[in-house]
């Protein structure tokens, strides 16, 4: 399934916002991919139709829009049909942010599979409206940083790993908290390896290791963006639609508001790779508990790592799954 591909070869339909092009999608009857007059995304879903759910209302988001029990005029393979359909239309004319929403499409449908159940397609299509629905917040994390951990994860050996283990929101201490062993991702833009930690970060409870990934970045038009990590770290995890759910809903969470100005942004991928250093967190000067009064919160400091001698994680015995990961 490449929905890309398939929008692609759709021409624009009459000037009507009840008329489409569609192309019907292997191996999922109930689904077509099509495009309106204005060149919109949509997608056609016939199933819907046979359930009743008040709990599932029509929206209209920043970017996305659903309309159920649509009557509809679709030009299909040289042949019209009048038929009522639910519908998915994706409103924005940026190339990156529409591609995101196709590929997230893909996810939607395999979610949803052949031939579900009314469970199954009310809590697949609530899913894909709660993505869209932080679109509108504030962003909670710079492109940077929000990048750096991306690049971790493509980086590793095994993405799923790092993704069952990352942040469920952007506000948490650590970016990959498995227990016992935690990684804090931090990027430079300027080569430096001065980061800016929060006491919690570098005094987590006792019998915890921390691992601090320290990543020089660097934009450049040729380099990788913030869609093209998230494709190729799909493509890791075999395109596990509930592992790339998470990816998703994590990615839009972050970026919110900003997502359309941030998603194209590129980063060199080599510089990354060949900067990337792990560091204990033992290792790194801190302030300690005992010198944090108890009604004093939010501690920062930034810390200086470049005389730090970089751990190599293959050496550190004992590993369990998230260290193991590298």
């Amino acid at each position: 399934m490449n929905l890309i591909e398939q929008y692609d070869t759709l021409s624009l339909p009459e000037n009507d916002s009840r008329v489409f092009n569609a192309i019907p999608i292997p191996e999922y009857p109930n689904f077509r991919i099509a495009i309106d007059f204005q060149g919109n995304a949509v997608l056609l879903l016939t199933i819907a139709k046979r359930f009743k759910d008040t709990s599932l209302k029509n929206f209209r988001l920043k970017y996305l829009q659903l309309e159920q029990n649509l009557e509809c005029k679709i030009y299909e393979n040289g042949l019209i049909r009048l038929q009522t359909i639910t519908v998915i239309t994706f409103s924005c004319s940026d190339r990156n942010l529409k591609e995101y929403f196709l590929r997230i499409s893909e996810t939607l449908i395999k979610s949803i599979g052949q031939d579900p159940t009314h469970d199954v397609v009310i809590d697949s299509l609530k899913k894909f409206v709660e993505v869209f629905k932080s679109l509108i917040d504030t962003p909670t994390k710079t492109v940077n940083g929000l990048w750096a951990e991306l690049f971790l994860i493509d980086y590793s050996r095994n993405a799923s790993t790092l993704i069952n283990y990352w942040h469920n929101i952007p506000e948490e201490k650590f970016d990959f908290n498995a227990g016992l062993e935690r990684i804090e991702v931090k990027s430079s833009a300027n080569f430096e390896r001065k980061h800016i930690f929060s006491a919690e970060q570098l005094n987590p409870p006792s019998n915890t290791q921390v691992l601090i990934a320290s990543i020089f970045l660097k934009q450049h038009n040729s380099g990788a963006s913030i869609k093209n990590l998230i494709e190729r770290i799909s493509e890791k995890v075999n395109n596990d639609f509930e592992i790339i759910e998470k990816l998703n809903f994590i990615v839009c969470r972050t970026l919110g508001s900003s997502i359309e100005q941030s998603i194209g942004i590129k980063f060199d991928y080599e510089i990354a790779k060949q900067s990337l250093q792990f560091y204990l967190h033992q290792e790194i000067s801190k302030i300690e508990e005992f010198y944090i009064p108890n009604n004093v919160t939010e501690v920062k400091y930034k810390s200086d790592l470049t005389l730090i001698k970089p751990i190599d994680v293959k050496v550190i015995k004992n590993k369990q799954q998230l260290f193991a990961a590298f």
